[in-house]
């Protein structure tokens, strides 16, 4: 059963505010995304759209999220656990080469040139 239909001249924010209303009710404040597409019929780009801006409240709504940023993956955060660990342990990977090039590097660099006479 689809609540809200797929007319062309239905203005995107009104799908919005029928969409808000429909999932403030008691019952319908722990919907995931599957089932809110499939008892409203709103798509899914709508209601990431909706997620990821903040219109749809993740503290009042916490079964809706939206794809990772960098693996798609559906979660309550731009980037999910997985790529948020790898994004760090990258960067430590890298404080550590940086360090480590600084630590080779010659500390006087007058010794390393050739100067003429």
């Amino acid at each position: 059963m689809q609540l809200f239909t797929k007319r062309i001249d239905v203005r995107e924010e009104d799908i919005f505010s029928e969409l808000h209303h429909f999932l403030l009710r008691k019952n319908n404040r722990y919907l995931t995304n599957d089932e809110v597409v499939e008892i409203t019929g709103v798509s899914f780009e709508l209601l990431y759209k909706w997620v990821k801006s903040g219109k749809l409240k993740k503290s009042i709504f916490p079964n809706l999220g939206a794809p990772c940023e960098r693996c798609g993956q559906i979660t309550q955060a731009k980037i999910c656990v997985s790529c948020s660990s790898t994004i760090v342990n990258t960067l430590k990977q890298e404080e550590k080469d940086r360090a480590w090039y600084n630590q080779i590097q010659p500390n006087n660099v007058r010794a390393s040139t050739y100067h003429y006479k």
